[in-house]
């Protein structure tokens, strides 16, 4: 299965085996995509270290760059570790002005709508890894056990963490235990994951397309406010409010919610203007006669990636 770049990247690479037959691949087949290799020490213990020198390495023998991050003193959470991670990956993008590229699979993705389910998301959280974004994903149609037997047949050089095995953090729950056993007594059920996914995916554009067609949106010069102009004939129904609504927000990096959802299709329906509202994280709301603005807090983004695709819990 060939393994393709839209365009020079910087590539995630933790030393797993996913993300080192990712670079492995694409350096193959076209060194001049690999902008960059880009690993992330958490600061878990001896494993993590090796992991990351392991891609310095790799790197160095192929004369890519690599940027390696550390972290010290984070909390053991998979939430503090994704947001450090993140950063560091942002600030890597942009210094060298490229994407980047993760080494997920469908097996991540059947396993991010599954937790979307367990967290109650709405159809948009759904999409899980295939959300429109920044983030490009060329492993994507490749199963971990596909992964696993590339780097067998290829001699690829990876190292297995022990904290993916830790069943304290509820991704390694999913995947070492729920999906399995859910798959055993129910078998079908990951293709029913991804279908879903396909499914939600393929509803986020047809709003995007909506939002676009009957709001117009227009995200300003900076990328931390969005305004919709106010149609004067009429306003908005709730219904119509609470659809557009999230797409408008994770156009500035802004993921909403059931309750921030709720309260911007109120406001939104409200026929006095001049009116302000704050949103949980710092997001501002307002109102005008010519329409409405969102403005985001200073921190609703890493580096240009939207939160909507870093956040676990987005509807």
């Amino acid at each position: 299965m060939a393994v393709v770049l839209q365009q020079p990247s910087v590539l995630a690479v933790s030393g797993g085996a996913d993300s080192m037959v990712m670079a492995s691949l694409l350096h193959e087949r076209d060194p001049a995509t690999v902008v960059a290799l880009a690993t992330f020490d958490h600061g878990t213990g001896a494993a993590a270290s090796a992991a990351a020198a392991l891609v310095q390495r790799w790197g160095a023998a192929r004369g890519i760059p690599v940027q390696a991050g550390h972290a010290t003193a984070l909390p053991r959470s998979e939430s503090a570790w994704r947001g450090a991670r993140w950063r560091f990956l942002a600030e890597v993008s942009a210094a060298y002005g490229a994407p980047i590229a993760t080494a997920h699979t469908e097996d991540d993705q059947a396993e991010t709508v599954f937790i979307r389910l367990l967290r109650q998301s709405g159809v948009r959280g759904l999409a899980g890894l295939l959300a429109p974004g920044a983030v490009l994903r060329p492993l994507l149609g490749w199963s971990r056990g596909e992964v696993r037997a590339e780097a067998d047949a290829q001699g690829v050089p990876y190292l297995d963490d022990p904290s993916n095995r830790d069943l304290r953090h509820l991704r390694n729950r999913v995947r070492l235990e729920l999906l399995p056993a859910l798959e055993c007594s129910s078998p079908g059920l990951r293709d029913w994951l991804l279908d879903l996914g396909c499914r939600a995916a393929a509803w986020r554009l047809e709003v995007a397309a909506a939002t676009d067609r009957h709001w117009q949106p227009e995200v300003q010069r900076g990328g931390g406010v969005v305004q919709v102009p106010r149609d004067r004939r009429r306003i908005p129904e709730r219904a119509e409010a609470a659809l557009f609504w999230p797409e408008v927000a994770g156009r500035v990096g802004i993921a909403l919610d059931w309750r921030g959802t709720d309260r911007l299709a109120s406001f939104t329906t409200n026929v006095v203007t001049g009116l302000q509202m704050p949103l949980s994280g710092g997001a501002v709301v307002t109102s005008s006669r010519t329409g409405w603005s969102l403005q985001r807090a200073g921190a609703a983004t890493f580096g240009g990636i939207p939160a909507d695709l870093l956040a676990p819990l987005e509807r």
